[in-house]
C-alpha cells in the first residue's frame, strides 16, 4: 500500500476509500457498533496485509487442523466450552447452522417472539412447527422484557414434542433473561437450548464479575456471539460456542460449511483471534474499567429531566446490560420520535447513534469508551434540554410500537412458516385485512418481524403499520420489489393455509 499524505489521505484511494476518509474527517463520536469504535491502536494493519487464501500453511476454516483450529480452541478455552467455530458470515450463519443441527425437518420448536428474523428464516427452510414464547412487552419503552420461566414451563408442558428452545439474551436493548433457569427446564424436558447472545460477547465465563455470566456457562448447548458488536473484531465476524452432548459436532461443522462462504476472510478471522487475545490479556480489568465509566455516566444522566432511560426498568427484568444507552425524550415535542433525536445528535453535536425505533433511541458503547466521550454525550443531552425542553417530565408517547404490533393472529401461537415463498397475490396492506400474509415485514433494526408468512393480517396491525409509514419509519419487506412500498404478498384464496 502507498503511503498516505500528511493530511491522512491516500492519493491513490478508491472512490469508496475516499468516501470513508471524508466520513472519518467529520470526527463523529461513534456510539454504535462495532465495539472497537474505530480506535486505531489495535496493533494490526488491516485488512490488506493479512488478506490471504487457504494456502498450505494457513489452514482452512472448513477443515481446520492448524493455526485456525488453535485460535478457535483458545476462544473455547476462554469461555470454558467444548467447541468454538469462527463465523465470517455474521451471527446469522451461526444461528442457521445451529438450528439445522438441533432440528430435523418438520420438528416442533419453542421460539421467543423477539428473535431476529434470521432465526425464522432458518426455521422456515427447516419447515419447523413454531410454538411462540411471548416475553413481557414493556409498553412504556416499546420493547420486550425478560423471558419468563413460568411461560417456558407452560409451553414445554403444552408442547411436549418440541425438540429445542431458541431465544435471545441479551436483547438488542440490553435486557437479559434467566438462561440458567431456562436451560434447566429445557434439559429436564429433553430439549436442546440455542441462545442468540450476539450482543453478549463481553459477558463473562465466570460469576461475580462486571457483566452477567455468558449463556454457554449457564447451561446453553449452543450460543452464538458477535464480538464485532461489543468487542473489537471486524463487522461480519462472529463465533458459535458449543458445550455438552445435546448437539452433534459433526452436523454443526457440516451445516456451517453449508451456510458460510467457501472463501472465508482472513482479516475477519484475524480480528476474531485479536478479540480472543484481548480477552485473554485484559480479562476482568478491561470490563471493570468499562463498568466504571458507564456507572459514572449513569449517575450524571440521573440529573437529566427530559430523558427517560431503559435502565429505570432494571428491577422489572432478570438483569440488564448497562453498556447500552436506550432512551427517549420526555416533554420535548420536537423530539417525539427517536429518529428526530438521532438527527439532532448527529447534525448539531457530531454524535452517531446505533438505531432509532419508534420513540426510542439506542446508543452503544464499547470496551474502549472513555469518560470524556460519554461526557460529550451528557453535555449534548443537557444542552438539548436547555434548547428544547418545554413540558418537564410529561411523556409524549405516540405508541408507534405497542404490543398490538407484535401480536400474532394464529391459533394458540403456533405457526408453520415454510410457505413464505409460495406464489400469491400482491395487494396494498390496506386491502389485506383478513388475508393470509405470505412474507415477512420487519422493522430493521432490530430485525424482529412484525408480520410472518402464514399470519392473518388484522385491522390492528394495519393501523399500526400505517402509523409507522406515516412517520417515515422504514420497514423491510422480505420479498423486495424495487420501488414498491406498502404492498404485501397474500395467499390468493382467503382463509387458512
Amino acid at each position: 500500500m502507498k503511503n498516505q499524505s500528511k493530511e491522512g489521505r491516500n492519493p491513490s484511494a478508491s472512490p469508496l476509500e475516499k468516501y470513508f476518509q471524508h466520513y472519518n474527517e467529520k470526527n463523529l463520536l461513534p456510539l454504535h457498533m462495532p465495539g472497537h469504535q474505530r480506535k486505531r491502536d489495535m496493533g494490526t494493519a488491516l485488512p490488506y496485509a493479512y488478506d490471504y487464501t487457504e494456502v498450505e500453511e494457513l489452514d482452512n476454516l472448513h477443515a481446520p487442523e492448524g493455526i485456525l483450529q488453535e485460535a478457535m480452541n483458545r476462544t473455547a478455552a476462554y469461555y470454558g466450552c467444548s467447541d468454538c467455530f469462527y463465523l465470517v458470515n455474521g451471527s446469522s450463519s451461526g444461528l442457521q447452522a445451529g438450528i439445522f443441527t438441533l432440528l430435523e425437518e418438520g420438528d416442533e420448536v419453542v421460539v421467543a417472539r423477539n428473535c431476529h428474523r434470521s432465526v425464522f428464516y432458518a426455521l422456515s427452510l427447516r419447515k419447523a412447527k413454531i410454538h411462540f414464547l411471548l416475553p413481557e412487552f414493556w409498553e412504556d419503552f416499546s420493547c420486550f422484557g425478560s423471558v419468563s420461566l413460568k411461560e417456558v414451563e407452560r409451553l414445554l408442558r403444552e408442547f411436549p414434542k418440541s425438540k429445542a428452545l431458541i431465544f435471545t439474551s441479551p436483547s438488542y436493548e440490553g435486557v437479559v433473561s434467566d438462561v440458567e433457569g431456562i436451560a434447566r427446564l429445557c434439559h429436564e424436558n429433553g430439549l436442546s437450548l440455542l441462545v442468540d447472545e450476539a450482543h453478549g460477547a463481553h459477558f463473562s465465563p465466570k460469576r461475580g464479575t462486571s457483566f452477567p455470566e455468558s449463556a454457554i456457562s449457564l447451561g446453553a448447548d449452543l450460543v452464538v456471539q458477535s464480538p464485532h458488536k461489543t468487542l473489537c473484531s471486524l463487522t461480519q465476524s462472529a463465533w458459535i460456542l458449543g458445550k455438552g452432548q445435546r448437539y452433534s459436532r459433526e452436523k454443526l461443522s457440516f451445516y456451517l460449511s453449508v451456510f458460510q462462504t467457501t472463501s472465508p476472510s482472513y482479516p475477519l478471522m484475524l480480528s476474531l483471534e485479536k478479540a480472543t487475545t484481548l480477552l485473554e490479556r485484559e480479562r476482568e480489568a478491561l470490563f471493570a474499567r468499562w463498568k466504571e465509566v458507564m456507572i459514572g455516566f449513569r449517575e450524571k444522566a440521573r440529573t437529566l429531566s427530559y430523558f427517560s432511560f431503559l435502565w429505570e426498568k432494571e428491577e422489572a427484568c432478570f438483569a440488564m446490560d448497562f453498556t447500552k444507552i436506550f432512551l427517549r425524550a420526555l416533554g420535548i415535542p420536537r423530539l417525539r420520535l427517536g429518529k428526530d433525536l438521532a438527527r439532532l445528535l448527529r447534525e448539531d453535536y457530531g454524535i452517531e447513534s446505533e438505531m432509532h425505533s419508534g420513540e426510542n433511541l439506542l446508543l452503544m458503547t464499547g470496551p474502549f469508551i472513555s469518560e470524556d466521550e460519554l461526557d460529550r454525550l451528557f453535555i449534548a443531552l443537557k444542552d438539548i434540554e436547555r434548547r428544547f425542553g418545554e413540558e418537564k417530565g410529561k411523556p409524549l408517547r405516540s405508541k408507534l410500537l405497542s404490543s398490538a404490533l407484535y401480536q400474532i393472529s394464529i391459533a394458540d401461537n403456533t405457526l408453520q412458516i415454510s410457505e413464505g415463498l409460495k406464489e400469491g397475490e400482491e395487494l396494498s396492506f390496506h386491502d389485506g385485512e383478513g388475508r393470509i400474509c405470505l412474507e415477512y415485514l420487519s422493522l430493521y433494526p432490530p430485525g424482529i418481524p412484525l408480520l410472518f408468512p402464514g399470519e392473518k393480517l388484522t385491522a390492528e396491525k394495519i393501523q399500526g403499520i400505517e402509523a409507522l409509514e406515516k412517520e417515515g419509519i422504514e420497514l423491510q419487506y422480505s420479498r423486495h420489489r424495487q420501488g414498491e412500498r406498502g404492498k404485501l404478498i397474500f395467499q390468493k384464496d382467503k382463509g387458512n393455509m
